[in-house]
């Protein structure tokens, strides 16, 4: 469950995809459109996220959403229960990884870190916000651009250390240790009041 509310409902973000879906393939390109209008704000953030620039978040955006497509047109999701969050997220993080390969360096070329160290391989993260948005949301604003970024792509996006590494152009482990570091960070700036 995100952290934060999204600004579109979350009832599409929840619904099973197959049910969507499969109107998606039996409609019109009217229904693509719809679609693509529900889903383009929240795929686009994350883009955003793995870019830091708006017109490659676009082209991001625009190959996940054909990508998307194209998968559709082969066959729907094989795992009934999955969201359409779920299944969509997959074709952005497929997107980013493209990008990634295209514009930036190796991840695996950088600093090599053991998530055991510090904890972070062990850390399942529950949050119960009785302290109110505001507080929060200043909280993670406080997080330096690449805390903030694996914190909003964890809790808010709903992705995996997997999926986070590739939109962040990361290893998993750097993933790991960079999210765990925001969390304490945010617990700790919670704790301050």
């Amino acid at each position: 469950m995100p952290l934060l509310p999204a600004k579109n409902s979350s009832k599409e973000f929840t619904q099973t995809a197959l049910d969507v879906l499969t109107d998606l393939k039996k409609g019109s390109g009217e229904k693509r459109n719809e679609f693509v209008w529900v889903h383009q704000e929240r795929v686009y953030a994350v883009a955003y996220l793995g870019t830091d620039n708006h017109d490659h978040a676009t082209e991001v955006t625009i190959s996940a959403f054909n990508n998307a497509f194209n998968a559709l047109n082969q066959a729907l999701p094989k795992n009934p229960e999955i969201s359409v969050w779920d299944w969509l997220s997959q074709f952005v993080v497929e997107a980013m990884g493209e990008y990634h390969a295209q514009n930036s360096e190796d991840p695996s070329s950088g600093e090599v870190l053991d998530p055991s160290q510090d904890g972070s391989a062990n850390m399942e993260w529950e949050t119960t916000v009785l302290l109110g948005v505001q507080r929060v949301k200043r909280c993670i604003s406080s997080l330096s651009p690449d805390q903030k970024k694996a914190f909003l792509l964890r809790h808010h996006y709903d992705l995996n250390y997997d999926q986070i590494a590739t939109v962040a152009n990361q290893t998993v482990e750097s993933a790991m240790a960079t999210l765990y570091r925001a969390r304490v960070q945010v617990v700790k700036c919670l704790g301050r009041g």
